[in-house]
């Protein structure tokens, strides 16, 4: 399947899972672990397909690195043994290639900055219609995914809660939307 991931999703899975990848292929390169080159070369598959996926640009950096690395699985000159000139060249690629997962970070911390803020606008903007009244028999849940029908429902919320769909999902949504609200809560009970 090549469905791309959200936002959120993919600023997630690099910011926490991708981040301990680079420390744990690290560690194996100050090791001089011979599998450091074999864990790196397979990090990077995976960020290039996650990338292209994505349709961020960065993929094809990722590409090179990729290529570099199996190159040196070569040995050009034969006094160099092969696993010390891996681990080399995954030594000198490394801070490259964590600059460059940063710098594809970016735009998506960016996009996340814009989706929050948009929900911010929304709940809001339903807080100060007057659109939303809290229940006591309704559960939290409840109110939320009420709240979430009236955004996604109401002609003057449709669009811009409609265009969060295009980049984060229902779940996510119902998750941001929660965390404002309680937000809206806790300042209006301070």
């Amino acid at each position: 399947m090549n469905k791309t991931s959200s936002y959120l999703n993919m600023y997630d899975r690099l910011s926490s899972q991708t981040m301990t990848d680079f420390e744990k292929i690290q560690i194996l390169i100050e090791n001089e672990n011979a599998e450091a080159p074999d864990q790196l070369y397979s990090f990077l598959q995976d960020m290039e397909d996650m990338f292209r996926r994505n349709k961020l640009v960065q993929f094809m950096d990722i590409a090179r690195y990729r290529a570099k690395l199996l190159s040196s699985q070569i040995a050009i000159d034969r006094r160099i043994p092969r696993p010390k000139l891996q681990i080399q060249v995954a030594s000198e690629l490394l801070p490259t290639i964590t600059k460059t997962v940063k710098e594809a970070m970016k735009p998506l911390e960016e996009g996340i900055l814009e989706i929050k803020a948009t929900i911010k606008q929304l709940v809001d903007d339903a807080y100060d219609q007057n659109l939303v009244h809290y229940n006591d028999g309704l559960n939290y849940t409840e109110f939320i995914q009420a709240l979430w029908r009236l955004l996604i429902k109401d002609e003057q919320f449709k669009p811009k809660t409609l265009s969060l769909l295009d980049r984060i999902s229902k779940n996510e949504a119902l998750q941001l939307i929660s965390e404002e609200v309680n937000r809206r809560n806790s300042l209006e009970r301070a």
